[in-house]
């Protein structure tokens, strides 16, 4: 059995998504609500996005156009950084979860961000390049979710050092800041 598909797919896609914008959202949803959910919807969205690239590759972007994705993500990044500016949430989970649900938002929030990026179009990329995709949909998504737990770690951490209201105002920033991006087509 020839494990080359699925390590230089998992190289691959934890090295590019290191650092990157759905790991610091990752960091600042584990830092206001339950990590557990947080990180439920991320897996889940990341299992979709690696699954659609992975079986479908670019047959989706013949049905939902790129800019109607990137559009949608940058609203929803925008919603969700004037949500955050906006809460008067503690670091107790179960403040914030009576008034957002955290798998749906984490859901959601990595699904459209991912949808199109980097990680769908290398899984697409190396599908075609190796032709094994149990092999690269795995390495995708063990890394994804290895660089996940990272992030929901680092913010559990950043919410027992930093006052609440200094990471509101950092993630409220960065996820309007993202939303942006997504909308001027960056």
């Amino acid at each position: 059995m020839d494990l080359t598909p699925f390590l230089t797919t998992f190289s691959l896609i934890a090295l590019a998504e290191f650092g990157d914008k759905t790991q610091l959202a990752v960091i600042a949803l584990s830092a206001r609500y339950d990590r557990v959910k947080v990180f439920t919807g991320v897996i889940l969205a990341f299992a979709l996005v690696t699954g659609l690239g992975v079986l479908v590759g670019g047959v989706i972007y013949q049905f939902i156009p790129q800019d109607m994705i990137r559009i949608l993500a940058g609203l929803l990044f925008v919603a969700f950084g004037v949500i955050t500016l906006k809460s008067k949430e503690s670091c107790e989970t179960e403040e914030a979860a009576s008034t957002v649900n955290p798998l749906f938002s984490a859901f959601s929030m990595i699904a459209l961000a991912e949808m199109g990026d980097k990680t769908q179009l290398s899984a697409v990329t190396l599908v075609a390049k190796y032709d094994s995709p149990l092999f690269v949909f795995a390495g995708a998504l063990l890394a994804l979710g290895l660089i996940s737990l990272i992030g929901i770690f680092l913010g559990k951490k950043l919410c027992e050092m930093v006052p609440l209201s200094k990471i509101k105002l950092g993630a409220g920033a960065l996820f309007i800041l993202f939303g942006i991006m997504f909308l001027a087509g960056y």
